[in-house]
């Protein structure tokens, strides 16, 4: 049976909007009834929100202070949330099971890429697409492209990266029609920051094309393979100023994965620290991720079981303390479904505040 509302917009919750009032213009949830009662009832509600401002004034006190250099840089642009993924597949017909079937997003459109190549759009929400290439085909071509950022102000993010000595390229009109710039961070993974722009092919589409089978709304974090986190700090913590959130690893004394926190919203970058720079076709797939929210992970694992997905795990609580669900592409690339926050003491660090 089609789904009214989507899982992510259950009783309790919305779909997304964007809000001019939400600090950086991020995502706020408006009035709505939905089909599944899969969150919280309002009392459930409140003593969450409760409980999560309180754990917020536990570990204020822990957070450094912000840096008067980062103020003064961040003075003229925001940088508010992951605004795409792109990435490389098999086919479009791959792809199409995946995100389309599968995961519920509509397919946007289509604009020619590099070499002549089609990008196919998936849009997640308003302001959040997965872009996706097809023809993927042996292991020597990366599957994970690029990662975009939206920034409020083009020009003064990219003269401030300039100041910070990087070679971002000019600010130009993207194919899809919106303002961005892309640069190279430390270890060569292809960087993109977009500037929403109303008449836009995807400010076109604002309030379209929001399918009520998606199984979550919000891209949440990405997390690539790094292996030097002081030169990456160079970029995500020097130039931008992204806080630390949370770090940890398999082991206790060995750090894995280190998270940090779009200066300006919630979204975060994962480092993925550890793997070897031959690692294995399938161990690059695991590594180079992105995920997307959901609230209730057992009800989203039984809709994608029901829309004929052959699982390879159950939902599982990770080393962070949240729920967690892995599926991947037709190439390998690992998508990520992860629970709002933590149900279990994370290992290794503090959970600072963010995250959705």
């Amino acid at each position: 049976m089609k789904a009214k509302h989507s899982i992510f917009a259950a009783q309790g919750f919305r779909r997304l909007h964007e809000s001019k009032s939400a600090p950086g213009g991020r995502f706020v949830r408006s009035a709505g009834a939905g089909e599944r009662k899969q969150c919280p009832s309002a009392r459930g509600w409140l003593a969450f929100v409760l409980g999560g401002f309180s754990l917020i004034l536990m570990l204020a006190p822990a957070l450094p202070a912000a840096h008067p250099t980062a103020a003064k840089a961040t003075a003229t642009y925001k940088i508010t949330a992951i605004a795409n993924i792109h990435l490389r597949d098999k086919s479009s017909k791959d792809a199409g099971y995946v995100f389309g079937h599968l995961l519920g997003f509509e397919r946007a459109f289509t604009l020619e890429g590099a070499a002549g190549k089609p990008v196919i759009f998936y849009k997640v929400n308003d302001y959040q697409y997965i872009e996706v290439t097809p023809g993927w085909s042996n292991s020597s071509e990366k599957r994970y492209l690029s990662l975009g950022y939206r920034t409020t102000n083009a020009e003064a993010l990219r003269a401030h990266l300039a100041e910070s000595g990087f070679d971002p390229q000019p600010v130009h009109t993207l194919a899809d029609g919106n303002l961005g710039f892309e640069v190279q961070d430390p270890e060569g993974h292809h960087i993109e920051f977009v500037q929403y722009v109303a008449n836009s092919r995807t400010g076109r589409l604002r309030g379209k094309l929001l399918s009520s089978r998606r199984i979550s709304e919000v891209i949440i974090h990405t997390g690539y393979q790094v292996m030097s986190k002081d030169a990456e700090d160079r970029f995500y913590s020097a130039a931008l100023h992204f806080p630390e959130m949370w770090y940890g690893g398999m082991k206790p004394s060995v750090v894995d994965w280190f998270d940090r926190r779009t200066v300006n919203g919630p979204d975060w970058i994962e480092y993925m620290l550890r793997a070897p720079s031959n690692a294995p076709l399938r161990e690059r797939g695991v590594i180079n991720h992105f995920s997307l929210g959901v609230y209730h992970m057992h009800a989203v694992y039984r809709t994608l079981v029901a829309r004929g997905w052959k699982p390879t795990q159950k939902p599982q609580i990770g080393l962070d303390g949240k729920w967690q669900l892995n599926l991947y592409t037709a190439a390998g690339t690992r998508i990520e479904l992860m629970g709002p926050h933590p149900v279990r003491k994370p290992c290794c660090s503090a959970m600072r505040p963010g995250g959705w």
